[in-house]
């Protein structure tokens, strides 16, 4: 399995991945940190897509490998507007420089998934974030972050 950009409840808050810092920025109303003009696209599969891909993956015949995430994009500036508005925070995004090693595009080909498996992502963006973020803010609440 090749997997792509997975997030979810239980994320470490501080693995330096685009999700929880996003919305533990966002939560704490702390400028948002979006490097280069956030042009640059990405693409997020829920935890529980993975799961079902990774389970169809050892239950087939199939070892070749597949990749599995989400090939929706969205380029980082619509991502963090995106947990901006959802977590209602009045945090600026604010840009740093963007790292010489950084991809102009991080999007997965699921062809292999869709063909072989029967699988693609099921869960909308925007829910996945949202129980995420209700994740973060509890360990907000509980002082954890």
């Amino acid at each position: 399995v090749r997997i792509f950009n997975t997030y979810g409840p239980r994320m470490r808050p501080n693995d330096g991945r685009i999700v929880p810092a996003f919305c533990c920025q966002a939560l704490k109303d702390e400028p948002m940190t979006v490097f280069g003009d956030g042009s640059q696209t990405r693409s997020f599969c829920f935890v529980s897509d993975l799961v079902d891909g990774i389970f169809r993956l050892m239950m087939s015949d199939h070892a070749d490998p597949v990749n599995i995430g989400n090939p929706r994009e969205l380029s980082v500036m619509d991502f963090a507007r995106t947990i901006k508005d959802l977590t209602g925070s009045a945090s600026p995004i604010v840009h740093r420089p963007l790292p010489e090693d950084d991809p102009k595009v991080r999007q997965p080909n699921i062809g292999k998934a869709r063909s072989l498996l029967g699988w693609e992502p099921r869960m909308p963006l925007e829910e996945g974030l949202r129980l995420t973020i209700d994740y973060f803010s509890t360990l907000i609440q509980q002082g954890i972050v």
